[in-house]
């Protein structure tokens, strides 16, 4: 019998009216250079919908540790990074997590937080180092280039980390919306 693919675009939104306006004004927020208010926004959304929607908790975590550490606000980078590390592991996010870890701890480093990144590298570095991503140049042979940012909701997409619906449409992993590669 045949079984069709599971269609994000007919889930429902996970993000009720208020938490969509939140989330579009976190992003408008980064646009406009003002990552430690984002990251208040980012965290919060976070907060709420990590019961229901644990994998969407854990990429909102993630952005608002990017968001703290861009705003030079390292403990509170760290507070997130650690939320969103545990959540990718505790959820199976195997592409995610190396990623993610890789990518904030090169960031933390690079704007003078090394002792941060260090805490962080201690606490992870053993949890993170046996997972291995896909690499990107497979992805994008496979799947096609994705934009690096959800049309609809803002959202970092990353073709090597996307959820990808058939072989052209990923889902974004922050608002489900569909995005056609190119």
């Amino acid at each position: 019998m045949f079984q069709s693919a599971r269609n994000p675009a007919q889930q429902p939104d996970p993000f009720n009216p208020y938490q969509r306006q939140i989330l579009d004004q976190a992003n408008q927020l980064l646009a406009q250079g003002k990552p430690g208010q984002a990251a208040l926004m980012f965290a919060e959304i976070a907060e709420v919908v990590n019961t229901n929607h644990p994998q969407r908790a854990a990429n909102l975590h993630a952005q608002a540790a990017h968001a703290f550490a861009d705003d030079h606000q390292g403990p509170a980078a760290l507070i997130q990074a650690r939320a969103a590390l545990n959540l990718f592991i505790k959820n199976k996010m195997v592409q995610r997590t190396p990623v993610f870890y890789a990518n904030i701890t090169r960031k933390l480093n690079s704007k003078g937080m090394e002792n941060i990144a260090n805490v962080l590298i201690g606490e992870f570095s053993s949890r993170v180092g046996s997972i291995s991503p896909t690499t990107t140049a497979s992805v994008t042979q496979k799947h096609g280039l994705l934009p690096t940012n959800c049309p609809k909701c803002g959202g970092p997409i990353h073709g090597e980390e996307a959820k990808w619906v058939d072989s052209h449409t990923a889902e974004c992993e922050y608002c489900g919306s569909l995005i056609r590669s190119e």
